[in-house]
């Protein structure tokens, strides 16, 4: 196991510029707004040849008012349980307060090695007033956050304080985006999966803000699993913190193989639910659909899942291809099982599919349906068909000159292909390029017509006179 690093504090003393720092990119949220920070979040860092965990937590005295205040301290206590290090950030601008008394006394029961971070040193005047905190009785390391001063030997004597990690962690395998509106259930999924309250769960919209990915291994295959803010529709209304997380969950997308659309299956489907899954599948990702809180729904019979399943298929005509679970993560019934098709979903991503079975498949496509003409009055003959690469998979087709195959032929193809060779939950692209018949083509493309001899015009002749 890694190493785990945690950034504990009160709240706007800096720790998520901290973590964004030592990562050396902008995954937490950085406002000046206090309690920007909720769900724990979490990175792999390397320095000096050594790999762990840092972690960093929402503030520890957040407002009283906050609905999140108790689970905000729930987890960071459960993170500093299972932390080897804890740095415990203060701000210098703002000098020693009773709360950062409080918080040590209770770091100090846990036994683990505690460094004090004193933040917003960016002057030789600010670091001059930071032995103030000489008091608090622990090794000080003088930072800012901003500039970067002063982190990298707090970085020494943190890889100083953890032991030599075995290189047994695999990297993943999988990154799967969990999406959907707010309030459809994306944390309690994850959590489920999980096997514990990894991030935090509310009524209240857009209670996750952060981009969280989630390292979890199952059945030998070692997945992220990305949990992302809600996606609500374009409006004016909304503060910055939305449009910043709004902005992460988009990019949780692009960097995913597969991405779980989420949808709140006791509820009507929204025009909300129809943009996001355009947007998905422009993307060109792995695709499942998730209708959750199956729990709530009443008198459920052996027909319910049909019913249910006939009603999202033809709210989403254009993802047929798309396979759909119904999960309850309240009660963890089939949570499990998106990961399982995650996989498999990959898997078909980078399906790569030879020449001869496709020449073999194009063959038995047109003798079950002869190519339809789109425009003009020449019936398309398909040359030649390949892929041109795998995730997600892409074909060409070649088709005479001055011809063209109609839509519906092409879709009829892509159809073919995906139960052919097995591309469920993968969006498939088929190219149709016009070319010159080659030489050695001519024969095989040629129409035959039948020989009409003298005899055949003299029968034809004597019966059309009786």
């Amino acid at each position: 196991m890694k190493s785990k690093i945690i950034i504990v504090g009160r709240s706007n003393v800096g720790k998520s510029s901290l973590f964004n720092k030592i990562v050396e990119k902008n995954q937490a949220l950085v406002l000046p707004e206090s309690g920007t920070t909720r769900d724990v979040l979490d990175a792999e860092v390397f320095w000096r040849d050594k790999q762990f965990i840092i972690i960093d937590t929402g503030g520890l005295d957040p407002k009283k008012d906050d609905v999140y205040h108790e689970l905000i301290i729930k987890h960071a206590t459960s993170m500093q349980k299972k932390a080897n290090v804890i740095l415990f950030m203060v701000d210098v601008n703002v000098g020693v307060l009773d709360d950062d008394a409080r918080i040590i006394k209770q770091l100090r029961k846990l036994g683990k090695p505690i460094l004090l971070v004193v933040n917003k040193c960016d002057n030789a005047k600010r670091r001059s007033n930071a032995h103030e905190f000489e008091k608090l009785g622990l090794k000080m390391h003088l930072i800012s956050s901003i500039n970067g001063s002063g982190i990298g030997d707090l970085l020494d004597e943190v890889v100083k304080l953890i032991p030599e990690q075995k290189q047994d962690e695999k990297d993943s395998d999988i990154k799967l985006a969990l999406i959907g509106k707010p309030n459809v259930g994306k944390s309690s999924i994850l959590n489920s999966i999980y096997g514990e309250d990894r991030m935090i769960v509310s009524e209240t919209p857009h209670t996750t803000r952060d981009s969280q990915d989630i390292q979890i291994t199952y059945k030998d295959f070692a997945y992220t699993v990305i949990d992302t803010a809600g996606i609500r529709r374009k409006t004016k209304q909304g503060d910055e913190i939305e449009h910043l997380s709004i902005n992460k969950s988009m990019a949780a997308i692009e960097r995913a193989h597969v991405v779980a659309l989420i949808i709140d299956i006791s509820e009507n489907l929204t025009s909300q639910d129809h943009r996001l899954a355009r947007e998905i599948e422009d993307m060109s990702k792995g695709l499942i659909i998730i209708a959750n809180k199956w729990d709530l729904i009443a008198d459920k019979d052996e027909g319910t899942i049909n019913k249910y399943k006939q009603y999202i298929d033809s709210s989403f005509p254009n993802l047929s291809w798309v396979p759909i679970i119904f999960t309850s993560a309240i009660e963890n019934k089939r949570t499990k099982e998106i990961l399982s098709l995650a996989e498999n979903i990959k898997t078909n991503l980078e399906r790569e599919i030879t020449d001869n079975a496709l020449d073999k498949f194009i063959k038995s496509a047109v003798k079950k349906r002869k190519p339809t003409i789109g425009k003009g009055t020449r019936r398309p003959r398909l040359l030649y068909l390949k892929q041109t690469k795998a995730n997600p998979p892409s074909f060409l087709l070649e088709i005479p000159n001055k011809t063209s195959l109609a839509k519906s032929y092409q879709q009829y193809l892509i159809n073919s292909l995906r139960e052919k060779f097995d591309f469920e939950g993968v969006p498939v692209k088929l190219t149709v390029k016009q070319r010159e018949i080659k030489k050695e083509e001519m024969e095989t493309i040629k129409p035959r017509h039948k020989r009409v001899t003298h005899r055949h015009r003299r029968l034809v002749t004597k019966n059309i006179r009786r």
